[in-house]
């Protein structure tokens, strides 16, 4: 598989893997050959050490570990907390008529998912989890419009690109009795089967919104160039109450570790690159 990347790459870099998509005329800046733009699951927030401490943004991203493999240099402006709208207006600049690939993940932002969190764990209580799922539903229906925008806003960009957004991966497996995360503050949060369960269904939505998104734009405008990688299966047996190795962090106290809560560790960030790196193989 590695070999195939690196040939994909290697092709696009060339400019080879024509896409039917109109060609733009020469800029003054022509943009990176791969941008990667997204929140902090495509900055690797939490892995150290960051090559761009505002942003987060880690050395052992998805975004630079596909461009180790492959040889072909990646500009990243990846940052955590950013939303459909912030990667769409403060983080294209890097974009161009020689841009080649762009990989991009962002919507768990427009919901307040860190509320969603904090309210559904034992740090929370039944009444506020129902009202951040009540309000995460609401925000949810703004997801695909908001991945559709961004898709058109990069296509105008990166008129030849191939452009690849990702979904997100489960945080918890099986639940049985309950699940302990780690401690914030000095008390220990743990998640109950159902709260697990809760969790896990409101990523699958927000996955299905996001591919919602996607499906929408590509089938508005016919661009064959747009392509939906879902990581979920490649995170199988690695969530946070999984009995194999985890490949999402727990909560750990203490700067500056505590950006690791509920993000790939390196393992997941290696996960999210092999999954890319497959579906590009497969293209």
């Amino acid at each position: 598989m590695r070999r195939r990347l690196i040939t994909m790459l290697a092709v696009l870099a060339l400019g080879g893997a024509a896409l039917a998509l109109p060609h733009a005329a020469a800029a003054d800046d022509p943009g990176a050959v791969y941008v990667a733009i997204g929140d902090s699951e495509a900055a690797g927030t939490g892995n150290l050490p960051y090559v761009d401490q505002s942003c987060l943004r880690s050395k052992k991203s998805y975004p630079m570990l596909l461009a180790a493999t492959s040889g072909v240099p990646v500009s990243s402006s990846a940052c955590a907390g950013a939303t459909t709208t912030q990667v769409a207006t403060g983080q294209l600049g890097d974009l161009g008529p020689a841009t080649q690939l762009v990989t991009l993940t962002a919507g768990v932002n427009d919901l307040d998912w860190q509320g969603v969190l904090a309210a559904c764990s034992s740090a929370g209580t039944d009444l506020a989890c129902g009202a951040a799922m009540n309000a995460a539903a609401v925000a949810l229906q703004g997801v695909p419009i908001g991945i559709g925008q961004l898709l058109g806003a990069v296509r105008t960009l990166a008129p030849n690109a191939l452009i690849v957004v990702t979904g997100y991966p489960m945080l918890f497996g099986e639940v049985v009795n309950s699940c302990s995360v780690g401690n914030y503050q000095g008390v220990s949060v743990k998640f109950s089967s159902a709260q697990a369960a809760g969790v896990n269904a409101g990523l699958w939505q927000l996955n299905s919104a996001v591919q919602a998104g996607v499906g929408g734009y590509v089938g508005q405008t016919g661009d064959p160039g747009v392509r939906y990688v879902d990581v979920v299966g490649a995170f199988d047996g690695h969530g946070l109450c999984d009995s194999g190795s985890r490949w999402i962090s727990g909560l750990v106290p203490g700067q500056p570790v505590v950006d690791r809560g509920f993000h790939p560790n390196a393992g997941g960030q290696q996960a999210y690159a092999d999954a890319i790196a497959l579906a590009l193989a497969s293209m």
